[in-house]
């Protein structure tokens, strides 16, 4: 989670909002009233508002762009991101809560719509939802078993949680972490874990900085710590990751000025690469900033396809900030050469 103002994109949040908050007082028609509104909306948005025809962008073929809104308060900060075996999209916010949606998608593997949208709280190990400081939930994975890995920081910690449909009223798992781990800075934690095909787990850190300006990682596997580190692109962060079934892996990652422009990055690392003791740099896959539509994107989950191909989801976190916003993105992925 990260909160700060967005150079490139606050006016037009901010006259977004306002014009939201004024067609809410103006009242609606009356087929309006009798539907049942939908929790979360979704407005379809394209990636290159200035040029809206252009799909490729390096490796990436971009598929469709949503900002999804809702009237729900426990919607929003979305800081992770799977698909259940169910099929469906899962997240996890950074102040407690699960998010699912059933996805629908046309021939051409194309997202079209979200329905059935469930919110419910994260709960902890008694059974309770979680509560300050043990709610704020920054990665999501999904383990081979189908079960789902979540990491959080302020008390840095790794649970697991059933596999669908029994996710939600699961009680966590707690799984070994470094004891490294709780030296990390309070909102620098675990925002990058997925779960290689081997079954170890990757867990990268966001500000765990080490002296060469890379980033303490780890492989996790059976109570054993491999340490890694992870360098990023200059000024840029990791804020997600996700493996493919060749075992390499897409690291999300993001850059902030200070009252300025966001920039995000996909990276590529190779699965010969990930060892202990190595020093991960990935391959550059795409780059977002400015004309393009960029926002604090924290979540990645990867759809992999034998005809379809690997498609990329991407979603931001708007901190529960009125002028920030949830985006949903989503990417085909090129074969290497092509």
């Amino acid at each position: 989670m990260k909160r700060f103002l967005i150079g490139n994109s606050i006016f037009a949040s901010l006259a977004t909002a306002l014009l939201l908050a004024l067609v809410s007082c103006t009242g609606h028609t009356a087929a309006q009233s009798a539907a049942t509104p939908r929790l979360v909306e979704l407005l379809p948005i394209e990636l290159d508002p200035r040029n809206p025809e252009k799909r490729g962008f390096g490796r990436l073929e971009f598929l469709q762009g949503f900002q999804l809104r809702s009237r729900d308060p426990r919607f929003g900060g979305l800081s992770g991101l799977s698909i259940g075996t169910d099929g469906k999209l899962y997240s996890v916010s950074d102040r407690g809560y699960w998010v699912s949606a059933q996805m629908t998608f046309d021939p051409e593997g194309r997202l079209i719509d979200l329905t059935d949208w469930e919110i419910q709280p994260i709960r902890s190990t008694t059974g309770a939802p979680v509560a300050k400081p043990l709610y704020d939930a920054e990665a999501l994975a999904r383990a081979p078993d189908g079960s789902f890995l979540v990491a959080f920081e302020q008390v840095h910690r790794i649970w697991r949680y059933a596999p669908p449909p029994a996710t939600f009223g699961s009680l966590p798992v707690p799984l070994p972490v470094p004891a490294e781990l709780a030296k990390a800075p309070a909102n620098g934690g675990l925002e990058s874990v997925t779960v290689l095909p081997d079954g170890r787990i990757l867990a990268i850190t966001e500000e765990f900085a080490n002296p060469d300006r890379s980033f303490k990682g780890w492989l996790l596997e059976d109570g054993r710590f491999a340490e890694l580190s992870y360098l990023p692109s200059d000024g840029f962060e990791a804020s997600d990751c996700a493996a493919l079934k060749s075992g390499d892996v897409i690291v999300l990652e993001r850059r902030y000025v200070p009252f300025g422009i966001l920039f995000a990055r996909l990276k590529l690392i190779k699965a010969k690469n990930i060892r202990p003791g190595a020093k991960l740099v990935g391959e550059e896959l795409l780059q977002l900033q400015y004309p393009l539509e960029v926002d604090n994107f924290e979540g990645l989950a990867v759809q992999e396809d034998p005809i379809k191909g690997t498609t990329i989801y991407l979603v931001s976190d708007d901190n529960y900030y009125p002028f920030q916003r949830t985006l949903l993105l989503q990417f085909r992925l090129a074969p290497a050469g092509n």
